[in-house]
């Protein structure tokens, strides 16, 4: 009594498929295939409650494929087509919207038509037809060997990786690599000594601002014994004070160690002993992160005065 019922008689089920890189895609999908003939057992099984049982949830499922088993198209415009019959139906078709941002439908017939339906807001057209194209890509790999391993399916396409190797590789650039970060920052500082250098939550330095405090720390830290080959841990948060080191540590001739303030005290401390460093730069409200057995310069900010607590 099916033609005496009218309903949506489709339910969506989650598939997993499981592959290893030495699988071959034949095998693959012979598994997946029993896989989908063991899995109708739950295609009465709602998918609210499939999605309540997975983490996931609502996110479990985010696009479908479809295999129509059935062409509506076709048969309608076949109803019309026979012999004793008085009209013609042609250009059948039909309008249909799921609730995934992303599906794809492949339809039977004498050839295999695939389409895809997006979402929109939140998928560009370039990017489907570039799915498009890694699908064809893949499909023209296993016709011609079925028995190709899943590690050797290559789903960039020729003009992608002429794209990616010969413009996005081609990084070679002109750079002066004989000169040192704080050399080019100090060329930089007498080109445009009033330019701004640095802007941090509304505070702003120069090129020579920021060179004048990056010095007088230089200074400080020779004093302190810091020379070539000597390291220094720098603990600081993100701010001024953070940039002033790094060129104060590097003008000295020394090189930073650069240690998140927060990690835990038993990881800083193990930083500061295996690195070597007999000095530490920090701001002052982070002096008690860590007990230190050696020296502790303090940075304080915009007075760019640095003692030793």
């Amino acid at each position: 009594n099916v033609e005496h019922i009218i309903g949506l008689f489709i339910n969506t089920i989650p598939v997993r498929i499981h592959s290893h890189k030495d699988s071959l895609f034949s095998d693959v999908m012979k598994q997946t295939q029993e896989q989908s003939i063991d899995s109708h057992v739950y295609d009465t099984y709602p998918l609210y409650e499939i999605q309540g049982l997975s983490e996931l949830k609502q996110d479990l499922i985010n696009h479908i494929l479809i295999f129509e088993n059935y062409p509506v198209g076709e048969q309608i415009e076949q109803l019309g087509s026979g012999e004793a019959s008085s009209f013609t139906i042609t250009g059948a078709e039909s309008v249909e919207q799921t609730n995934y941002d992303f599906n794809v439908v492949v339809l039977p017939g004498n050839t295999i038509h695939m389409s895809f339906g997006y979402n929109a807001l939140a998928f560009e057209q370039e990017s489907v037809e570039q799915i498009r194209g890694h699908l064809v890509q893949l499909l023209e790999q296993v016709i011609a060997n079925p028995n190709i391993s899943v590690q050797e399916l290559d789903m960039v396409t020729a003009q992608e990786r002429e794209q990616i190797v010969e413009v996005w590789g081609n990084t070679a650039a002109v750079y002066p690599s004989e000169q040192t970060i704080h050399g080019l920052f100090e060329a930089q500082t007498a080109q445009t000594p009033e330019q701004p250098a640095l802007f941090f939550e509304g505070e702003q330095l120069t090129y020579r601002e920021l060179n004048e405090r990056a010095n007088r720390l230089a200074r400080t830290l020779r004093s302190r014994g810091v020379t070539k080959d000597r390291l220094v841990g720098l603990m600081t948060e993100r701010s001024v004070d953070m940039i002033v080191g790094i060129f104060g540590i590097l003008k000295a001739g020394g090189a930073y160690v650069p240690i998140d303030p927060t990690y835990p005290e038993e990881r800083i401390r193990y930083m500061l002993d295996d690195s070597g460093a007999e000095l530490l730069l920090t701001q002052s409200h982070l002096v008690d992160k860590v007990a230190f057995d050696g020296h502790v310069l303090v940075l304080d900010g915009a007075q760019s005065v640095y003692h030793e607590d």
